[in-house]
């Protein structure tokens, strides 16, 4: 059996353009197949434009692939410019002259002059990397844009193709074109051949141009600067257990700035990584569970949770026993469009796309009134095809909820109790971590509003948890669950976590 070839990581200084001595760029010298190994995966290029800025490449990791695209379009263009596009005139002067007479066979591919060159088939690698790239890194898509690349894909998609083909001296008549005064006689196979090869290089690079919605074609050249980069790269979480248990996850926030309450998802908050942390030190009550978490925000706790049972399916694979939890999806839910989609991006970012989904669930659609359990809500990918036509439907009752900092105002007390009463089956349990009365407004009726739903709630207080270890103390504690990296931590707040069980 032939084994997938494994290469090195990418060292981004050993790109063309990533320093003074190393600005000149020899397409010849450049392994395009090893460099779209090294950046195939949403993982790879966020650990490789975090190496970028760490080794201060200016640009970021867009400078250097914005110049290999840039040669490459050089170097490929260069073949109908300048007089090496007539290049069947060149090649009948130095050889005995082809008779292209209607008598013979001819294999166009093999006299198509473009259509063969070695200058087509790298570029056509380098806009298949290209596109990879936007479509599995929309910031990283941007980035380039800014730094260029829309000059360059421009050069193509502008280009006339019909005046280049003059150019290169095909003679031919045909229902487009006709040229009377060329100098070789050769096929109109040929000539299609050519025609079909520029008009698939210019549909590469439209759809290069256009392969990520967030980023509008043409952007003008306005590179980002330094602090730019930094706001812009994914947060490396090494979440970190009492216990000692550890688990590395890369999480994107959203950039942009929160301009209302609904935009709450965008970053980081404390009490997921508390939640995140405890879950490493209880694994057992993931193990055979479908599981669901509600205001995933940017999804740490749910990765986490997905990323435990990646785990425990890899183990039984390894022990030769049979496993379930492939079946046993967990589901990272918000309302937020963007939430959702920065959600699903960090799903693919840590490699979890089989264990995961995103979907959209809106707390204030949720009745309470669902004894067997049954959630309204709607998968991304349905949200994508049909966009702002997809209507909420009744999706499965699911074993346990996780949830973490999801009420800012005494209505979301009384919309998350209805919601984890519809979500749960009967016997379910949901796990919630908040914090107080004073940073988070509403959180006090909380128990009172579950109880109202019938549901059975246990709280304890986060920091009398675990030896005290999930929660700093005091200014002078230390913090091994990285509290202090997220938004909203206060020194000295209080979080309780909340067990909240649906009879049977």
């Amino acid at each position: 059996m032939c084994q997938p070839i494994r290469d090195e990581p990418l060292d981004p200084k050993s790109l063309p353009g990533a320093g003074p001595m190393n600005m000149n760029i020899h397409m010849n010298q450049l392994d395009i197949p090893k460099l779209q190994r090294q950046l195939d995966s949403s993982h790879q290029i966020a650990t490789a434009r975090i190496m970028a800025i760490r080794d201060e490449i200016y640009g970021g990791l867009a400078s250097p692939l914005v110049l290999i695209l840039s040669a490459g379009v050089m170097e490929w263009m260069s073949l109908f410019q300048h007089g090496r596009g007539h290049g069947y005139v060149q090649d009948q002067d130095q050889e005995e002259k082809k008779d292209f007479s209607d008598s013979n066979v001819v294999d166009a591919d093999e006299y198509a002059y473009v259509a063969k060159a070695k200058e087509t088939m790298v570029l056509k690698k380098i806009l298949s990397l290209i596109l990879n790239i936007c479509q599995k890194d929309a910031t990283l898509c941007e980035e380039m844009a800014k730094a260029g690349a829309h000059v360059q894909l421009s050069k193509i998609i502008r280009m006339d193709v019909y005046s280049i083909l003059s150019m290169m001296n095909i003679p031919v008549t045909c229902a487009h074109h006709t040229t009377a005064t060329a100098t070789a006689t050769v096929t109109q196979e040929i000539y299609e051949v050519e025609e079909d090869m520029l008009i698939e290089m210019q549909d590469l690079a439209c759809e290069v141009a256009h392969s990520s919605p967030d980023v509008r074609y043409p952007t003008r050249i306005s590179p980002c600067v330094n602090e730019e980069f930094f706001s812009r790269l994914p947060l490396t979480f090494d979440i970190r257990s009492p216990m000692g248990v550890q688990e590395s996850l890369m999480v994107r926030q959203v950039t942009e700035r929160q301009s209302a309450q609904e935009d709450v998802g965008f970053v980081m908050w404390p009490s997921a990584v508390v939640l995140a942390s405890w879950l490493l030190d209880n694994q057992d009550v993931l193990r055979g569970k479908s599981i669901l978490e509600i205001g995933a925000g940017c999804g740490l706790t749910g990765l986490v949770a997905a990323r435990i049972v990646q785990n425990m399916d890899r183990q039984c694979i390894v022990d030769g026993t049979r496993s379930d939890l492939k079946s046993s999806r967990m589901i990272l839910s918000d309302y937020n469009r963007k939430v959702l989609t920065n959600i699903d991006r960090n799903i693919e970012l840590n490699g979890l796309r089989q264990f995961c989904n995103a979907s959209r669930l809106d707390f204030y659609v949720q009745e309470g009134s669902n004894r067997d359990g049954g959630w309204k809500g709607v998968d991304i990918q349905s949200l994508n095809v049909q966009g702002g036509e997809c209507v909420d439907s009744i999706q499965p009752a699911v074993d346990l909820i996780l949830a973490a900092d999801i009420i800012c105002k005494p209505s979301d007390s009384v919309a998350a109790s209805n919601t984890i009463h519809d979500a749960l089956c009967p016997g379910g349990e949901a796990i919630v971590v908040l914090g107080d009365g004073k940073h988070r407004f509403g959180v006090d009726i909380f128990e009172e509003e579950c109880h109202r739903n019938g549901l059975e709630v246990h709280a304890t207080n986060v920091a009398d948890m675990c030896g005290g270890q999930l929660l700093p103390k005091t200014i002078e504690s230390d913090d091994p669950c990285g509290l202090r990296k997220t938004s909203g931590f206060v020194e000295g707040m209080t979080l309780t976590m909340f067990r909240v069980k649906k009879a049977l």
